[in-house]
């Protein structure tokens, strides 16, 4: 025999024997008394298992002796919706000064805080927060005085039109600021 003869054989012969079972097969009628004798059977098994009477233990809820009270701290218990939520994002910021001279920018940076200080009261509160940052940017070569953060070009605009009045040349330069909305 050859190879291929003896694979087919080993595949065969089980295939046939799985199909071939140790009951006899019928033609799918049943007596009454065989469907009765299985069900009965079934119902006694199941009877069994439920006859479990829970009257006879009565369930009442425990009495509280002890009650709870939670203790939240005000801090955490106040709502902060209205606080807005930090965001950095490629916005806006005034451009007052430029140098190459660090030392220059630095000294013309506490200026323009001095400045601010004055001017803080009279500048628009819908534009100017109360930590208005006026930051030294480096960006090569020069050192960048800039103030402001503003995420939309028309408020820094707006802002400009005020620090212009003290710094002529003030114009709104792109930078990535740290913006609440």
């Amino acid at each position: 025999m050859t190879l291929r003869r003896l694979l087919l054989l080993a595949i065969v012969i089980p295939l046939i024997g799985a199909c071939s079972g140790p009951q006899a097969s019928t033609d799918g009628a049943e007596t009454d008394t065989d469907a009765s004798n299985s069900e009965g059977q079934a119902r006694a098994t199941i009877a069994r298992a439920e006859t479990f009477d829970v009257s006879a233990y009565p369930v009442e809820a425990p009495e509280q002796a002890v009650e709870v009270s939670h203790q939240v701290p005000q801090r955490l218990m106040k709502g902060r919706a209205q606080e807005g939520v930090r965001q950095t994002v490629e916005g806006y910021r005034i451009q007052v000064f430029s140098a190459q001279d660090q030392k220059a920018a630095e000294d013309f940076r506490e200026r323009v805080r001095q400045w601010w200080q004055e001017v803080q009261s009279d500048a628009p509160a819908d534009l100017f927060r109360d930590d208005t940052p006026i930051v030294v940017e480096y960006s090569q070569p020069y050192y960048r005085v800039r103030l402001g953060a503003f995420a939309q070009r028309e408020d820094a605009e707006e802002a400009r039109s005020f620090v212009q009045e003290q710094y002529e040349g003030a114009f709104v330069a792109r930078s990535t600021v740290t913006v609440i909305q």
